[in-house]
């Protein structure tokens, strides 16, 4: 974990090393951009931040079996997981300088309103919590990363390694928590029913009962109409 928390700071230093910080606070990038932030499960947090070292797992079993396009792949899926600490950290930054612009402007700014952004700008120095800024239109990682997974689910239910497809399932779930919460959609009414019925698979796997890769595909299925719907 430490070595993820290094990589997390590389990370944000080279995503922020673009920007000069002698810019005046009306030119910054985004400067008029605030952002609405949401929490998220401590459990789907928990898994998130575990996910790059899950990918590079990946990547050094793809390597072993000679697999160079599969482990290369892997270390990218990681690296992206990875960038989106940055993305949080951007988001507070470009929050900082809105806020700072309306002083400027002579706009009210109360007290509360100083406390709420500064205080999600010092929890977004800390990659261990779960909060997440809404930004509809970049939530294309989490969904990608839900595919992933449910595609492993699949691999290891053929398989007949139904405690890893569990698993895999579970992981899907998570990420299509996230991409709720990046969106800005709250969890209910049929996505929380797709869910529901995805985390039902996962605990029939997990006692050994045989799962119908169908009926993942169509939980699955209903969890991203749901999610579609709310784009449109």
């Amino acid at each position: 974990m430490n070595q993820q928390k290094s990589a997390v700071a590389i990370v944000l230093l080279l995503s922020l090393s673009s920007w000069s910080w002698a810019t005046d606070v009306k030119d910054a990038p985004h400067a008029n951009t605030t952002y609405q932030w949401v929490p998220v499960e401590q459990d789907v947090w928990g898994m998130f931040l575990e996910a790059p070292d899950y990918h590079f797992a990946k990547a050094r079993e793809s390597l072993a079996n000679k697999d160079t396009r599969t482990a290369s792949g892997e270390i990218r899926e990681g690296a992206l997981l990875l960038r989106f600490q940055a993305k949080r950290l951007e988001a507070s930054v470009s929050d900082l300088y809105a806020l700072a612009n309306q002083i400027d402007a002579g706009k009210t700014t109360t007290a509360a309103k100083i406390d709420e952004v500064t205080t999600h700008a010092s929890q977004s120095l800390d990659y261990r919590q779960p909060l997440v800024p809404v930004a509809q239109g970049d939530e294309e990682l989490f969904m990608e990363s839900s595919q992933y997974h449910v595609a492993q689910a699949k691999a290891k239910l053929l398989a007949k390694d139904r405690k890893v497809a569990a698993a895999e399932i579970r992981k899907a779930v998570g990420y299509v928590k996230l991409e709720a919460a990046r969106s800005g959609r709250e969890v209910r009414g049929g996505l929380q029913s797709g869910i529901a019925d995805m985390a039902a698979l996962a605990k029939k796997a997990e006692s050994g009962m045989d799962v119908v890769e169908q009926d993942l595909d169509k939980a699955y299925a209903k969890v991203r109409a749901e999610l579609k719907s709310h784009k449109n």
